[in-house]
């Protein structure tokens, strides 16, 4: 079964109550679907395996669970997640145009890297005085916006700009112009090289 977008015209709630329908009716009939879609909400929720096209040229296939915890191109980083993940440019060990490391402590660098990525859901907020410290990078909060259960900073770090999203209870303590200290895990680090590739250790 061969599908065009097929819920492309449809408001928010219908769309997402459609999704599920036509994801039961796949697995009670036994169905092969191809499921052509720019909404990565649809290729995320529905998907057994997703292929990852862009200017006609395969980025990733694979299941949605590894394209997001491991992209293999910068697109396919930031095609899935919201916001998307943050793709900040290197110069050398460091997030350009500053001095902040761009590996947390322990972690090799990969000496093709050119590019970091960090997703905003893995960001850290470190507030109390322990900026300088340890494996903590200064950011300078440029704008806020409050989602209720989450809020969104958008942080400037050097030359870079890095999206942080945390919970919503946090915006009492946080306003523009804030200097906080933004840390992520081993784990959460992804490094890409001049063209846009993974990097292998």
């Amino acid at each position: 079964c061969l599908m065009d977008e097929p819920l492309s015209n449809l408001d928010a709630q219908l769309r997402q109550e459609m999704r599920t329908e036509l994801r039961e009716l796949q697995r009670r009939l036994g169905l092969t679907v191809v499921y052509v879609t720019h909404d990565q909400a649809e290729a995320m929720g529905m998907a057994d395996q997703v292929v990852l096209l862009s200017q006609g040229r395969v980025e990733q296939c694979a299941e949605p669970q590894e394209i997001y915890r491991r992209p293999a191109t910068t697109f396919a980083a930031r095609f899935i997640g919201t916001p998307a993940m943050n793709i900040a440019r290197l110069d050398g060990l460091h997030i350009a145009g500053s001095h902040a490391s761009a590996a947390p402590a322990g972690l090799q660098q990969p000496g093709q890297a050119r590019w970091l990525g960090v997703r905003p859901e893995d960001m850290r907020l470190s507030l109390h005085g322990d900026v300088g410290s340890g494996p903590v990078v200064a950011a300078d909060i440029e704008s806020l916006e409050y989602l209720g259960a989450d809020l969104v900073l958008r942080c400037r770090v050097g030359s870079e700009q890095l999206m942080v999203r945390t919970a919503g209870s946090q915006l009492g303590g946080l306003q523009p112009g804030q200097l906080v200290g933004l840390r992520w895990a081993r784990e959460a680090t992804h490094f890409f090289d001049e063209q846009g590739r993974r990097c292998t250790a």
